[in-house]
C-alpha cells in the first residue's frame, strides 16, 4: 500500500491500494467529521463505522434501491425535456446553471417528495456550502434542517424528512443531530457530484463528435459511456479516513493532520487497472471505477446518479443533434497521474448548432 505525503496529509494511491483501504475499516476509519469549517455533526451513514453504519444504511436503503428509482425514470425524462426545450429556445447557454443543476434538484424533489423545496435548494447554487467573500458557510443549511425537522414532528406528509424522523436503530429513535447528519448526506451527496457528471458528459461529447454520433446511433451504449466519464472525472476525488490511533478519540483530542485520504481519482487513473487511463474511451468494456467508492461505504445513491444522468443524456442526444463548447466556459483542470482532468465546471457555455 502506497502512502505518500501531500501537504501534511497521507494519501492512499492506486486502484488496488484504495480498494484494500476502503474495505479495512479498522485501520482506515470513517468515524470522523469532515467539512469541519461548516458543520459540527457527522454525515450519516457516511461518517460511521460498522456495525452502526450498517444499521443506518439499511434504514435508508428503501429510498435508493434501484427498483424504486427506476419507477421515476419517466418523470426524470419529463424534467429533462422541459429543460432541454428551454435550452434549445435560447440557442444554448450555461449547461451547469440552466440544465444540470435544475435537473438534479428537480429530480431530488421528486425522489424526496419535496418539490416545494427545489427553489430554495437552487438558491444555494451547485453546492450546499455557499461560498462567501470570507469563506464557506453552512448557516443557510442549518436553518433549513431545523425548519424541516420541526415540521416533520407534527406533519403527516409523506416525504423524505418525515421518513428520516421516524427511523429507529436497534429499537431506539435516532436523535435530532443524527437526523441532520442523514439530511446532510441526502442534500449534499447527490448534488454537486451529479451536476459535475452531467456537465462532463456534455463537455466530452461536445468536444468529440465521433463519440456523440456513436451514442446517438447506439443509445444502448450511453450507460457504458456514463461509467467511463465517471471514471475519468471522479466527481468525488478523495475521502478522509482516520487511522486506528485516532478512530476512538473524542473529536477535541483528534489531529486531523494525521487523517488519511483515499484517492479515488488516482485509482481511476491507475495504468495497472486501466489501459490508457488518460483517455476517455466510451467503448471501454471493463470499468471497475472507484467513483462511487468501494467497500461498505460504496455510495448509497449510485443508482440515482446513473439514472438521472441517463435520463438527461437520452433527451439531450435525441433532441440536440450537434453542439459546441464555447471558449467562454470556465473550467478548472487538475492533473491526476498523467491525466488532465476537469476539477470543477464553474460554467459550461454550450452553443446549440442544430437540433
Amino acid at each position: 500500500m502506497k502512502l505518500t505525503d501531500d501537504s501534511a496529509s497521507n494519501i492512499v494511491e492506486g486502484h488496488a491500494a484504495v480498494r484494500s483501504a476502503a474495505r479495512d475499516t479498522d485501520n482506515f476509519s470513517s468515524n470522523l467529521m469532515g467539512d469541519r469549517d461548516v458543520r459540527t455533526y457527522r454525515q450519516i451513514p457516511l461518517e460511521l463505522d460498522p456495525p452502526r453504519h450498517h444499521g443506518f444504511r439499511t434504514a435508508l436503503s428503501p429510498i435508493f434501491i434501484k427498483p424504486t428509482i427506476e419507477k421515476l425514470v419517466p418523470t426524470f425524462e419529463e424534467i429533462a425535456n422541459h429543460l432541454v426545450t428551454d435550452f434549445i429556445k435560447n440557442g444554448g447557454g450555461d449547461l451547469v446553471s440552466q440544465v444540470a443543476m435544475p435537473m438534479v434538484l428537480k429530480s431530488l424533489g421528486v425522489i424526496y417528495n419535496r418539490a416545494q423545496d427545489v427553489d430554495e435548494w437552487a438558491s444555494w447554487g451547485s453546492d450546499v456550502w455557499i461560498t462567501t467573500p470570507t469563506g464557506r458557510t453552512g448557516a443557510h443549511l442549518d436553518k433549513y434542517l431545523t425548519r424541516i425537522f420541526n415540521e416533520a414532528e407534527t406533519s403527516e406528509d409523506d416525504n423524505v424528512w418525515k421518513f428520516v424522523s421516524k427511523i429507529e436503530i436497534d429499537g431506539q429513535p435516532i436523535s435530532r443531530t443524527e437526523m441532520y447528519g442523514i439530511a446532510n448526506v441526502l442534500l449534499a451527496g447527490g448534488r454537486d457530484t451529479v451536476i459535475k457528471l452531467m456537465t462532463a458528459m456534455i463537455w466530452h461529447l461536445g468536444n468529440n463528435a465521433d463519440d456523440r454520433k456513436f451514442l446517438q446511433s447506439n443509445p444502448e451504449s450511453v450507460k457504458t459511456a456514463i461509467s467511463e466519464v465517471l471514471r475519468f472525472v471522479s466527481p468525488l476525488s478523495a475521502m478522509e479516513r482516520a487511522p486506528a490511533s485516532q478512530k476512538n478519540l473524542p473529536d477535541d483530542q483528534r489531529n486531523p493532520d494525521e487523517y488519511i485520504r483515499l484517492s479515488f481519482a488516482s485509482g481511476n487513473h491507475d495504468p495497472e487497472a486501466f489501459e490508457a487511463p488518460e483517455v476517455i474511451d466510451i467503448h471501454r468494456a471493463r470499468n471497475p471505477h472507484l467513483s462511487f467508492g468501494f467497500g461498505p461505504h460504496t455510495c448509497i445513491g449510485n443508482h440515482v446518479a446513473e439514472l438521472e444522468t441517463l435520463s438527461l443524456m437520452k433527451v439531450f442526444l435525441t433532441r440536440i443533434k450537434d453542439w459546441e463548447i464555447s471558449k467562454d466556459s470556465e473550467i478548472t483542470f487538475t492533473t491526476v497521474n498523467k491525466s488532465v482532468v476537469p476539477d470543477r465546471f464553474h460554467s459550461l457555455e454550450v452553443i446549440v448548432k442544430y437540433n
